[in-house]
């Protein structure tokens, strides 16, 4: 059997994830002026595997 494979990076224009204060809410839309996820709850949803590093995960 084969999977599908989606890569999904996040990351903020500066090269980082989080924010100053170390908060990744950003990625989820859960900051002003959002009126819509686009989508993005549906998509974790689908989601089985998640791979992230040390200090994110933290």
């Amino acid at each position: 059997m084969t999977r599908k494979i989606i890569l999904y990076i996040a990351q903020s224009l500066d090269g980082y994830i989080a924010d100053q204060n170390g908060s990744v809410d950003w990625i989820a839309g859960n900051v002003e002026p959002y009126e819509s996820d686009y989508g993005y709850e549906d998509f974790t949803q689908s989601i089985d595997t998640v791979i992230c590093g040390g200090v994110t995960y933290r």
